[in-house]
């Protein structure tokens, strides 16, 4: 959240240098919060309010153990890992807050992605915008990004789907509602019936395993029953998802009768991800 109203000392507005410097242990200094300005380029959007007011507590009782990064940034400092210990240090009525500071931090968003990654924080739709965020700073492909990243590329991709999920979807998992396995189950519905699925998977409760029943129940894939109105094929719906499991996006199967042929469909998302699939189809580089 921006602040505009970051005082100037008398010291600065004077060209004077501080008479008293900022406290250094081990590194960590000691900086007013009202200096510490947002990281333009984090990633974090949503912050659980138990979770925050919890650390607001603990702050307030023990201080806080775990410095924050910060980059000089003018008269002040921007944020570059800590935000929500920025935030709830201000809650607990602190002035000051210790930080680590970099004198030369150009990523910036890499460096706050990969906090908040190894922290668990970031929700599936979070991680998947400061992804594609990342590659369009950085000018990065999927390989790269998996590389400095320490992931697969597969992994990368199907991160990076989320994004092709309905808004709805994608909304519900920013609020908490649903998980990353949540939405990867409701996907595969066509937008009408993922709508109604997904509010029975949060009036409900229902577990990701529970979701992943119900979808099957409702995707009836196509080919599922033959043309000449016969049971369902029983093994499809696993088929088909342990298809979008290996490939990593989405896959449908239409099967004609038995013995009779039909058509895989593999869908992709960006060239990188072209590129992606046809070496794991192909093993070679298209």
């Amino acid at each position: 959240m921006p602040h505009s109203g970051l005082g100037r000392g008398l010291d600065v507005l004077l060209g004077e240098k501080p008479t008293k410097p900022e406290p250094q242990v081990d590194g960590v200094v000691e900086i007013p919060l009202e200096r510490v300005v947002p990281n333009r380029q984090q990633p974090r959007t949503h912050f659980d309010k138990d979770a925050l007011d919890g650390l607001t507590a603990s702050i307030r009782t023990h201080g806080l153990l775990q410095p924050i990064v910060v980059s000089r940034s003018g008269d002040g400092y921007e944020l570059v890992a800590g935000q929500r210990r920025v935030l709830a240090s201000r809650l607990a009525g602190r002035a000051t807050i210790p930080a680590v500071v970099r004198e030369d931090v150009s990523n910036r968003l890499e460096l706050a992605l990969v906090e908040n990654l190894q922290r668990a924080d970031l929700n599936a739709i979070e991680s998947a915008r400061a992804y594609k965020l990342l590659m369009e700073t950085y000018d990065l492909t999927q390989d790269e990004l998996a590389a400095r990243l320490g992931k697969s590329r597969p992994a990368v991709a199907n991160t990076l789907r989320a994004l092709a999920a309905p808004q709805l979807l994608q909304d519900a998992v920013v609020d908490g509602k649903i998980s990353e396995g949540h939405l990867r189950a409701l996907m595969s519905l066509p937008l009408s019936a993922a709508i109604a699925a997904l509010g029975d998977v949060i009036a409900k409760g229902l577990s990701v395993r529970d979701a992943e029943a119900l979808v099957r129940k409702l995707a009836k894939p196509r080919g599922a029953r033959a043309s000449n109105g016969s049971r369902p094929d029983p093994d499809l719906a696993a088929v088909t998802t342990r298809l979008r499991e290996a490939l990593g996006t989405k896959v449908s199967v239409d099967r004609k009768r038995r013995g009779r042929g039909g058509r895989i469909t593999i869908e992709f998302y960006s060239d990188d991800d072209f590129e992606r699939l046809y070496e794991q189809l192909c093993g070679a580089t298209a």
